[in-house]
C-alpha cells in the first residue's frame, strides 16, 4: 500500500490504522543483502525525522562520499530550520515522511523518529521499496516488529536496525573470548541499567503534571502524536521526554536496555532466538504522567538453561557469568573488565575508529 501525498490530510487515526500490516507468522529479521551493482552510483537518502538523534546520524551520513542527502521531513519546522544548512541546497525539506517516499531518487531512508513511530514508517518505506536504517528500539511491541519483518521481506530491502553498540570492538572481543571458551559456560548474563542520571533523576523527581502549554508553531502536535492517545500539549511529553511515557517509548529499559539486551544476545549467538519465560516487575511514578517504569527487576529463561536477570545496579552494562569467571562488557563503549581480572591477561580491546562501522556497513549493503 502506498499514501498518495496528491490526496488531502485524512484524520490520523485513518491513515495510520492502514499504514501497518498484520503479520501472519513469525519470521526471523535478518539483515538482508542486495545484490550487487549500481557500485559507482550515490545512494540517494532520505531522513524520516530531524530532531537531536537524526541530527547526529545526518552528520555521519552527510559526509559519505557514496550518499546523496536528497530530502528530510519533520512534523516540527524548528527541526528542518537547524539542519537547513547542514544540507545540500536541493535537499528537499517536507512535514510529511509519506511525500518523502513518493520523491524519485531516494533509495534509502533513516528512521530516527520516536519509538512509537518506528513501525509505522518502517512499513511504508518497505512497501514504496526503500532500504531502511531504523533507529532502536526497533517497534514498542511484538506485533509491529513482526510486521516490520514481513514488509521487509516482502519488498527484498535492506533492513539494520541501529543497534550501534554491536559495532564496538570490545563487544567482538568479548564474543572471541566467550566463544573459546575462557569464562567456562556461560549460565547467567546479569543486565545492569542504573537510573541515577540527571536526567532520569529529572523525572523521578517531578511531584506533580506540568501544566498543560500552547503547542509551538510550525508544530503539528496531532500528527506527532500519531495512533497513540490524544493528550493536551506540554514541553515535557515530546522531543527527548516522550520516551519516558509508555505511550511512546518504554524508559530507561528500552532506551539503553535495548543496547546492553541486544549485547548479550550478540555476544552469546542468540540472535535468532529468545527466552521461553518472561517474569518482571516494576514500580513507575505515582502521578501518572511519566509511566514508563523507573524502577524494574526481571528474570528471563533461555530454552539452553540460560538464566538472564536485571534491575537497576550500575555501572551500565552487562556481567557474564560461567564456570571459571564472570565477564563485564560496559555500555557505552564495550570496555571489559573480568572477575577474576586475570582472565584478561594478554587480552587488548582495539580503539573505536571515528567512523561508524554500523552506518557503514548498511550503506555496504
Amino acid at each position: 500500500m502506498q499514501m498518495k501525498s496528491s490526496v488531502a490530510r485524512t484524520p490520523r487515526r485513518s491513515f495510520l490504522g492502514h499504514s501497518l500490516v498484520a503479520a501472519g507468522s513469525l519470521l526471523s529479521c535478518d539483515l538482508l543483502r542486495a545484490a550487487p551493482g549500481a557500485a559507482n552510483q550515490r545512494i540517494g537518502l532520505g531522513f524520516i525525522a530531524a530532531g537531536g538523534r537524526a541530527q547526529q546520524l545526518l552528520g555521519w551520513f552527510s559526509q559519505q562520499a557514496d550518499v546523496q542527502v536528497s530530502a528530510i521531513c519533520d512534523v516540527d519546522q524548528r527541526h528542518l530550520d537547524q539542519v537547513r544548512p547542514k544540507v545540500p541546497s536541493d535537499c528537499q525539506l517536507l512535514a510529511d515522511y509519506r511525500e518523502l517516499l513518493e520523491l524519485p531518487g531516494i533509495d534509502a531512508v533513516v528512521i530516527a523518529t520516536p519509538d512509537h513511530w518506528h513501525g509505522r514508517t518502517a512499513v511504508a518505506a518497505a512497501q514504496a521499496g526503500k532500504h531502511i536504517y531504523c533507529e532502536k528500539p526497533l517497534t514498542n511491541s511484538i506485533g509491529e516488529g513482526r510486521a516490520v519483518c514481513e514488509a521487509v521481506k516482502q519488498a527484498g530491502v535492506v533492513f539494520q536496525t541501529g543497534s550501534l553498540e554491536r559495532s564496538n570492538p570490545g563487544a567482538h572481543v568479548a564474543k572471541q573470548l566467550i566463544e573459546e571458551g575462557r569464562f567456562g559456560k556461560i549460565h547467567r548474563v546479569r543486565i545492569q541499567l542504573p537510573t541515577d542520571d540527571p536526567h532520569l533523576l529529572e523525572v523521578a523527581r517531578l511531584e506533580s503534571p506540568p501544566p498543560t502549554m500552547e503547542v509551538p508553531a510550525g508544530f503539528d502536535y496531532d500528527f506527532w502524536l500519531g495512533h497513540a492517545p490524544k493528550v493536551p500539549y506540554t514541553d515535557n511529553r515530546c522531543h527527548f521526554w516522550w520516551r519516558f511515557h509508555s505511550a511512546y517509548g518504554g524508559g530507561e529499559m528500552t532506551d539503553r536496555g535495548a543496547h546492553v539486551i541486544d549485547l548479550a544476545q550478540m555476544i552469546l549467538g542468540l540472535d535468532d532466538t529468545g527466552p521461553v519465560s518472561i517474569k518482571a516487575e516494576g514500580t513507575a511514578s505515582p502521578i501518572g504522567f511519566y509511566d514508563a517504569f523507573m524502577k524494574f527487576d526481571f528474570e528471563n529463561k533461555y530454552e539452553n538453561g540460560l538464566l538472564m536477570t536485571g534491575d537497576n545496579t550500575g555501572p551500565r552494562g552487562l556481567w557474564l557469568d560461567g564456570d571459571k569467571g564472570s565477564l563485564f562488557v560496559a555500555v557505552h563503549g564495550t570496555a571489559l573488565s573480568a572477575e577474576p581480572a586475570s582472565l584478561l591477561e594478554g587480552v587488548s580491546v582495539p580503539n573505536a575508529t571515528s567512523s561508524n562501522p554500523h552506518c557503514r556497513e548498511f550503506l555496504d549493503a
